[in-house]
């Protein structure tokens, strides 16, 4: 019996989230029937399914990290073949039997991108430093027992042709904190909360969850999730995903250069 992680992407938006939902279409679900279907796995208690992160409904991947168990010999190719066109596998490890890709993460990164609309770069850098100092969700034990807290490492902020990207990097997440803190982000740039008001409620330690509504999934993408070992990348895969890749981005552009048409049409 050998254990493998293995990098996964995916377009979530066909999906009601990454974990198994009854009667309903999700990434985890076309994970396991790719494997039974490879007859990489026959008993699926036995292959110890596991992921990094339980993606929400809508939400994407490119570099999502699942694990499991088979006594079968593993390829890509092979789990591949039965995957649907919006789920693909690129990259792998052997790793430990014992080995959690939720618990033995070291940092997760996530991409959050929409439209530049003029916000406030400048408190949105500010805004960002102030998340990654008072922002804390929970606490973790170490290997040697020492307790820490929950905190996020950075939080990027960056415009690229009236595009935003917030990458937000961290050992772990809890659900949809990614989303709210982008709201947080959002409502502080546009005016609509002044920083010292968000400052003033990061202090008074309310839950972000309590009040702050989540942005829409659509836009947040798993970027990547480390460990204390290297994936082999498959070089013939990733050729594949770049192909799946451009094909929205040429789809992206039709629809970029009807709205640029629509434009004519306008009094």
């Amino acid at each position: 019996m050998k254990r493998y992680a293995v990098k996964v992407y995916y377009n979530g938006s066909n999906f009601h989230g990454f974990q198994l939902q009854k009667d309903k279409r999700t990434v985890a679900g076309e994970l396991l029937s790719a494997l039974l279907k490879s007859r990489l796995v026959d008993d699926l208690k036995a292959a110890s399914f596991q992921a990094a992160s339980r993606t929400d409904r809508g939400v994407s991947a490119l570099g999502q990290v699942i694990a499991f168990n088979t006594e079968k010999v593993f390829t890509l190719k092979r789990l591949n073949n039965f995957l649907p066109y919006e789920v693909y596998a690129w990259a792998w490890a052997e790793v430990n039997l014992n080995f959690n890709p939720r618990r033995d993460a070291k940092e997760r990164t996530y991409a959050y991108i929409l439209r530049y609309n003029g916000e406030n770069l400048k408190d949105l850098l500010t805004l960002a430093k102030i998340l990654e100092r008072k922002v804390s969700f929970g606490w973790y034990v170490d290997a040697y027992g020492k307790i820490f807290p929950k905190k996020l490492k950075s939080i990027d902020v960056k415009v690229k042709d009236d595009i935003l990207f917030l990458i937000f990097k961290s050992r772990s997440f809890t659900r949809s904190l990614i989303r709210r803190l982008v709201t947080l982000m959002l409502m502080g740039s546009k005016g609509e909360l002044s920083l010292s008001s968000i400052e003033n409620f990061l202090d008074k330690n309310i839950g972000v969850k309590t009040i702050i509504p989540p942005a829409s999934p659509e836009n947040l993408i798993l970027i990547d999730v480390k460990y204390n070992f290297k994936f082999n990348i498959d070089e013939y895969s990733v050729r594949i995903l770049k192909d799946k890749l451009l094909q929205y981005i040429y789809k992206g552009e039709m629809f970029k250069f009807a709205l640029e048409n629509l434009k004519t049409f306008e009094s």
